[in-house]
């Protein structure tokens, strides 16, 4: 049972999963159309983007996140996104967005690499996929379940005074997996993406993340 409660702690930080390295993700919905040209993440080189946090307690984190360089893993090319503090590595195939990041240690429990797909832009409403994480401690694994749902498509979203269109909401639920069985974490956020902009608002259950300004170099 403990080993359970470090998992939920730990799949509860995995929206602030950075730094660039390996592991799997489950498609389960087999080959898709190649009809998307990944508008929902606009990652040229030199381009920024900023955002502000908002926690429970109403304190306040702003940062930046700027396109830096490309980088290869496994022969798979991906784009840097970051600041001098942290970094995640960005790829986009046929309308499937896949983000390389390394969980940070909680208590003595480390996540292995992983990496998330964590947007279907050509995949109709109520789409489904999962992506799995491992927790070590001192040798013991625990496995857990992040599965993503598309929630909304096409609509219009007001952040920060300014509205967005052609966006798409994406749902993220956890499950810790306890003999053998997944069992209900929760949902851990919802994502909204902007056509052209990539995320604009991710709402989780204490803090709300959301963007100030964008600038898209060519």
């Amino acid at each position: 049972m403990k080993k359970r409660y470090f998992l939920i702690a730990i799949l509860s930080m995995v929206t602030l999963l950075f730094s660039c390295s390996k592991e799997m993700s489950d498609e389960g919905e087999g080959a898709l159309p190649s009809n998307s040209n990944c508008e929902y993440a606009p990652y040229t080189n030199g381009s920024s983007f900023s955002y502000i946090n908002v926690n429970s307690s109403e304190d306040t984190t702003s940062y930046t996140l700027t396109v830096s360089e490309d980088t290869t893993i496994n022969g798979v090319v991906y784009k840097k996104v970051g600041n001098d503090s942290v970094f995640t590595c960005s790829n986009c195939k046929d309308g499937i967005y896949t983000q390389v990041a390394s969980i940070l240690t909680f208590q003595g429990y480390s996540a292995d690499s992983l990496e998330l797909t964590y947007l279907k832009d050509n995949v109709p409403v109520g789409t489904s996929w999962k992506d799995t994480i491992t927790v070590n401690n001192g040798g013991v694994t625990t496995s857990g379940i992040l599965e993503f749902t598309i929630t909304e498509k096409d609509i219009t979203k007001t952040v920060g005074g300014k509205n967005y269109a052609s966006v798409i909401a994406v749902k993220m639920d956890a499950y810790a997996i306890v003999f053998g069985n997944p069992v209900s974490v929760g949902t851990i956020s919802t994502s909204y993406y902007g056509k052209g902009v990539g995320l604009i608002e991710a709402d989780q259950l204490h803090d709300t993340t959301t963007i100030v300004s964008y600038t898209i170099k060519p």
